[in-house]
């Protein structure tokens, strides 16, 4: 059975791209679809060795871009992967066009360009359901399906703005610290709103640390010139306890992960500031 394969706790462009893949890449309309954690595949099986399988935004192979520094996602990939299996088969002008929309704002969003946009800090980036509700109609959707979807939905931007307020003052109480590429943030919350609230004021890069697990996420602005390539080579060499992962980026550096299991550190959040002192 075709089976489409993405990471757990999967974000938009892992969502996407299985959708459109699903939708648009013929006889795979009812492919099942799958997860496994991130840089694994689907029972343990090579990336890209099964014909009925596809690995999306997961495994290293075709269809995954965490292997690359390139301003690249799984949308995309799959957007040119899908151009080339269909061949003679072509989308319609229309239907390309409006894919093609969808996966510069995805690939935006991946690569946290989102933060670039005029008045990223507004709510109503996070409030656009007004134009699903049209799309829902558009889909002929029941009453029943479309107040299911908003009362989901809504819940779901009362979770996020409420994680953003906390997050804003969570972050007054937070350690500034100076690094070679300027000013840094770093704090112990299990709020993770705080990455991109702290990225939106400005800093160079924001250090979360979990209280309950210990668990260290560390992410630079895109637009930065912060480096942690350094920083991952002695977290990798003395810390025999944790488990770090680099980004292709170097700029989101990772002990504690959404989409793989992963062993947090025992180091302080103090003894990672001072790492990233240095550089």
């Amino acid at each position: 059975m075709k089976t489409l394969v993405t990471h757990i706790n999967p974000d938009l462009d892992a969502i996407f791209s299985v959708w459109m893949l699903q939708r648009f890449l013929l006889g795979w309309e009812k492919a099942k679809i799958e997860f496994c954690p991130a840089e694994s595949t689907f029972n343990h099986q090579p990336v890209d060795s099964d014909p009925e399988v596809l690995h999306v935004d997961v495994g290293l192979g075709k269809l995954d871009h965490h292997q690359t520094s390139d301003f690249t996602s799984a949308a995309k990939l799959s957007l040119a992967y899908l151009l080339k299996v269909r061949k003679s088969e072509q989308l319609s002008p229309l239907d390309k066009q409006v894919l093609e929309m969808m996966v510069e704002v995805v690939n935006e969003v991946d690569n946290a360009r989102d933060l670039d946009w005029p008045e990223i800090e507004k709510a109503r980036y996070d409030f656009y359901l007004h134009n699903l509700f049209w799309g829902l109609r558009g889909l002929n959707a029941s009453d029943t399906e479309t107040m299911a979807y908003g009362l989901k939905s809504l819940e779901a931007i009362f979770h996020i703005l409420k994680s953003r307020l906390k997050a804003q003052e969570e972050i007054k109480q937070g350690f500034v610290f100076e690094t070679p590429w300027g000013q840094a943030l770093a704090l112990v919350t299990g709020n993770e709103a705080v990455l991109l609230e702290g990225e939106k004021k400005g800093y160079c890069l924001v250090v979360k640390k979990d209280p309950q697990e210990g668990g260290v996420r560390i992410y630079a602005l895109p637009s930065s010139k912060v480096d942690l390539e350094k920083a991952y080579d002695w977290l990798k060499k003395n810390d025999s306890q944790g488990e770090w992962f680099l980004h292709s980026s170097h700029k989101i550096l990772l002990n504690e992960s959404r989409t793989k299991p992963m062993k947090p550190t025992k180091l302080s959040l103090e003894k990672i500031m001072e790492i990233l002192k240095n550089g």
